[in-house]
């Protein structure tokens, strides 16, 4: 009638494309879209949970569901499981294929069924050989392929990155103990079960300023493997006995139990440091045997020189 004025409706979609036979290509509010009461094709959690990272990590669905608008309302089907990710990624908007050639309700079910059983299979062989194209993990675990079909790929993947190198090994075990420790039996038994090489024991204050220093020299040296950090402090030790010439067939003892500390006067070790730069320049030692001063100078004192 005249005068009377008639509610703008908001579209639901957008068509972006005809395809021709009553099937369009549109953009679709995801809030418009109605999935089926019941579904026969289910997935599981994880699988779902994948899917919903693949779609939030791509930003669009890259696989277009069926829709079917009925009576003005745009019902799923096929493609529930897509949806219902794109909207747990978020997703406001979804490129889908929809027919708006006015399927009856028994249609709607005949394309619903056969979509979700006309899927093929796959060769197993075959799958297996695409499997062996996938260089990334994030690629791997998108492409959720099972473990029994991953697990040839995987192994040619593993020797590329760790090729398999056949090598002895030795178990050490460091315990940090408390001096009130009393029960030995337990520690023993637990240790015994692993049979260590070496078993090292420590005061339990220890453990703290150990882990700290480790820590720190991964820092210092900018080695994030733990492994690979205390394989760097024990070549730095060994350095440090290499430079004062240490040798294990012989007895060594420290400068401290001799003098008592391990501390002198300033101006002494001024007179001592002289006295060290000029015996190395003239070859009476060198930078690996010091302490060969101390000796020269004892000896000559005891034979009265």
């Amino acid at each position: 009638m005249a005068g009377e004025q008639t509610a703008k409706v908001t579209p639901a979609y957008e068509k972006i494309y005809d395809m021709g036979h009553g099937l369009i290509i549109a953009k679709v509010n995801i809030d418009c879209v109605r999935e089926q009461d019941i579904n026969a094709r289910i997935m599981k959690k994880e699988m779902q949970d994948q899917l919903t990272a693949n779609i939030k990590n791509r930003g669009q669905l890259e696989s277009l569901p069926f829709l079917a608008e009925k009576d003005g309302v745009l019902e799923v089907v096929s493609g529930h499981h897509r949806i219902k990710s794109a909207r747990a990624a978020g997703m406001k908007e979804i490129i889908v294929i929809i027919d708006v050639s006015g399927l009856s309700r028994s249609k709607i079910a005949s394309k619903q069924l056969a979509h979700n059983a006309i899927s093929g299979f796959d060769d197993q062989d075959v799958l297996k050989e695409i499997c062996k194209m996938l260089d990334d993990v994030d690629d791997m675990l998108e492409s959720y392929v099972g473990k029994d079909i991953m697990k040839e790929p995987m192994e040619q993947y593993d020797k590329l990155l760790s090729p398999a190198v056949h090598f002895d090994f030795k178990n050490i075990t460091f315990t940090f103990l408390p001096h009130q420790v009393q029960d030995m039996e337990a520690l023993i038994k637990n240790l015994e079960s692993t049979s260590p090489e070496i078993i090292g024991v420590a005061a339990y204050e220890q453990c703290k300023g150990f882990v700290e220093t480790l820590a720190r020299y991964q820092k210092f040296s900018d080695i994030r493997n733990v492994g690979a950090a205390i394989h760097s402090m024990i070549e730095a030790v060994r350095e440090k006995m290499d430079d004062v010439g240490f040798d294990e067939e012989e007895e060594w003892t420290y400068l401290t139990k001799l003098f008592g500390s391990n501390a002198i006067p300033a101006e002494s070790a001024e007179v001592i440091t002289k006295a060290i730069k000029k015996a190395e320049k003239e070859g009476q030692i060198t930078s690996k045997n010091r302490w060969q001063l101390i000796e020269m100078l004892a000896t000559s004192y005891l034979e009265g020189k």
